[in-house]
């Protein structure tokens, strides 16, 4: 209970430090604060406009997109609130950002993920927040036990594997001295924004069980708005997405501390 009380008190710290670093710059944080939730909204736009021009991206109606749009956003938020330091390895490594890690009497996964905390982040949670409660609204979601269970857990779940994704991708950076997290970052956006239905059967195979970010929100928006998605993965699919998620997010702890046994410091 100690350490725990520790750590809260450590991530409070944090927290207050990326406050005040962000209030160093105060018209880009604000400016911030107002365009990226607008980014947002052209988003959810831009799928009106598409479905009204043409059709139903693969079966699914603006009200079933701007659901799944919003479950994609919520899970992209919390990741960022946590984990974007991922995002920043290859600087991270070649700058010599460790050293100070590797000295301090902490954890040094709990200080990678918690010393870039900042309240910016809900520049991402709350538009996805506000567009998914549209979409539970437009869609008639009902919520009742069960539903809500089988949300968080696909939330849960799409979150760490969205981490788990950044930390191989990022990790990488130990060696090459270069991260890949862009590219993670683009098969996301993509992943979120309209149904893995539309794309051709190999490509829908790929991102399933290879690169699996059809978990992140299509297959469980699938489950909970009964939509069909053309899987055959047994059982509930919310709950594939928090046990896939769990197993990538550790398999991406894995490679990160391997990754650390290869770090070379800041040198001369």
């Amino acid at each position: 209970m100690g350490v725990l009380v520790r750590y809260s008190r450590m991530a409070g710290t944090f927290l207050r430090l990326g406050f005040l670093v962000s209030m160093e710059y105060r018209t880009y944080f604000f400016a911030w604060l107002v365009s990226n939730p607008l980014s947002y909204i052209f988003g959810l736009i831009s799928l009106r406009v598409v479905v009204s021009q043409f059709q139903p991206l693969g079966g699914w109606g603006f009200e079933q997109l701007a659901f799944l749009y919003g479950m994609g956003i919520i899970s992209h938020a919390l990741s960022v609130i946590f984990f974007v330091q991922t995002w920043f390895m290859g600087s991270l490594v070649t700058q010599g950002e460790f050293d100070r890690m590797l000295l301090r009497p902490l954890s040094i996964p709990f200080q990678f993920c918690f010393s870039r905390l900042t309240i910016g982040c809900i520049s991402d949670l709350i538009p996805g927040i506000v567009i998914f409660i549209y979409g539970c609204a437009a869609v008639a979601f009902q919520l009742t036990l069960s539903s809500i269970a089988s949300l968080l857990l696909a939330l849960i779940g799409a979150t760490l594997l969205r981490a788990g994704i950044y930390f191989i991708t990022g990790s990488i950076a130990f060696w090459t001295k270069r991260g890949m997290t862009d590219i993670a970052f683009n098969i996301f956006d993509l992943s979120i924004r309209y149904p893995m239905s539309i794309y051709p059967k190999a490509i829908q195979f790929l991102l399933t069980f290879l690169i699996p970010v059809g978990l992140i929100a299509f297959y469980p928006a699938g489950q909970l708005l009964n939509m069909q998605t053309d899987t055959f993965l047994p059982w509930s699919l919310c709950m594939w997405t928090f046990f896939i998620g769990v197993i990538i997010y550790i398999l991406g702890m894995l490679v990160f501390k391997a990754g650390l046994k290869r770090y070379e410091s800041a040198g001369s």
